[in-house]
């Protein structure tokens, strides 16, 4: 334990000379911003928009804008901020394949419409400099809230510390919240995150950042030069056991993340590049070793088109609960901007996992996916996807033999935040 700390509190020290960044969604690349703060109360992203992202969102995402009238901030005093995020969809669901109870090739068929989230998000701004966040979503049974306190040790205000040219923001967060890691993809079945469930049994794909994933302890960071920053976190772990509230154990789990982002031709051409640590070191609910997750993640704007990727690899990583010796996995979307409001998405993805008792036929997985993003009103999303997934599995009854299973899903999905 000590040499966790004593690592945690080295990596703090050394937060004002590292070359490090947050990473960048699709429209904070597409903007040209280097971090998430121009859109979002959290500095890593996504939730609740502050007045730059509320402002976005009524003149810039919509296809159809009429007049401008609107005068709509989130702000119910000068220091009181809500916001809300409702999902919905609904899914066609078919997939072909052997099944344990019967050996022969069987297709099986679902449609259902499925609640995603009805969260509802409070920022309130006691100072310049000091935010308390909650987050409360009566859908997600599992996490189904979220709140942590953040105080901005260097800002513009100059409150505590005036920001420079050198260091432009740096915070620390205390509470309960998603460690900042990766990419922050905005659909939580991708492998890179929670991955899904088959509808038909056989096994999860994916790693342990299930929808709604929420970890206890404290967050650094600092943006430097307007291009390069740093993040860093402690917390109980979580990754087997869903939200503590309480740590299982004397071990740790230790998050970091480094990125660099910028424009490379005004208005045209914009990258990023970084990686992510993340380790919990022998926590008897997952396993007797160290569990290690790694990631390397590059982005690229050029005119229209922007492009997301991300690859994933660790060991004693906890699938569906379970401990798997190693597991990997890749995630690569592109998108087209057709017009104003409307993006065709492409995306594509593996995952590989191994069992820990060193059984050779490991499950390998793939999924493309192609699909729209569609912003046809102020603070409404509809976005149409249709999926094919493979995977290549040990048999259910006879783990000498590999079975191949097919799923084809189509949803639509709508959104309405504000």
């Amino acid at each position: 334990m000590k040499k966790y700390i004593l690592l945690f509190t080295l990596l703090c020290s050394s937060l004002f000379i590292s070359s490090q960044l947050y990473a960048l969604p699709r429209f904070a690349l597409m903007r040209g911003e280097a971090n998430c703060l121009g859109c979002h109360v959290n500095p890593t992203g996504g939730q609740l928009r502050s007045g730059g992202g509320i402002s976005y969102a009524i003149n810039d995402l919509p296809m159809w804008r009429r007049g401008d009238s609107l005068k709509y901030t989130g702000q119910i005093s000068d220091a009181v901020r809500l916001g809300g995020d409702f999902r919905s969809q609904v899914l066609a669901f078919s997939q072909k394949g052997p099944f344990a109870q019967n050996r022969a090739d069987t297709t099986l068929s679902i449609l259902a419409f499925h609640a995603m989230s009805l969260a509802f998000n409070i920022d309130v701004q006691a100072t310049n400099t000091l935010h308390g966040f909650f987050r409360y979503d009566p859908l997600n049974n599992l996490n189904s809230t979220e709140g942590w306190a953040m105080l901005h040790f260097v800002h513009s205000s100059g409150e505590i510390f005036q920001s420079t040219d050198a260091v432009t923001n740096a915070y620390v967060k205390i509470g309960s919240f998603l460690p900042a890691f990766g990419i922050r993809f905005d659909d939580h079945t991708t492998y890179i995150k929670g991955g899904n469930a088959s509808l038909s049994g056989f096994s999860p794909d994916g790693f342990f950042w299930a929808p709604g994933y929420r970890d206890v302890g404290a967050e650094i960071g600092g943006l430097f030069f307007d291009h390069i920053g740093v993040t860093a976190g402690i917390f109980n772990g979580s990754e087997s056991i869903g939200n503590s509230t309480f740590s299982q154990s004397n071990s740790k789990a230790l998050c970091f993340r480094l990125n660099y982002a910028g424009e490379i031709i005004e208005d045209m051409l914009s990258g990023e590049i970084g990686g992510s640590y993340y380790m919990h070191g022998n926590d008897p609910n997952v396993s007797n070793a160290n569990l290690t997750l790694t990631g390397v993640h590059f982005s690229l704007r050029a005119g229209p088109v922007t492009t997301l990727n991300e690859f994933d690899f660790g060991s004693n990583i906890p699938v569906a609960r379970l401990p798997m010796a190693k597991a990997q996995a890749l995630c690569s979307e592109t998108a087209l901007r057709i017009t104003k409001g409307l993006d065709i998405l492409f995306r594509f993805e593996t995952f590989k996992d191994e069992n820990p008792a060193g059984v050779t036929n490991s499950e390998v997985k793939s999924r493309i996916m192609i699909g729209a993003q569609w912003f046809p009103l102020r603070f409404v999303e509809i976005r149409p996807e249709f999926r094919i997934a493979h995977v290549t599995a040990p048999d259910q009854i006879d783990a000498t033999l590999m079975d191949d299973i097919t799923e084809n899903t189509f949803l639509i999905q709508t959104h309405v935040f504000f």
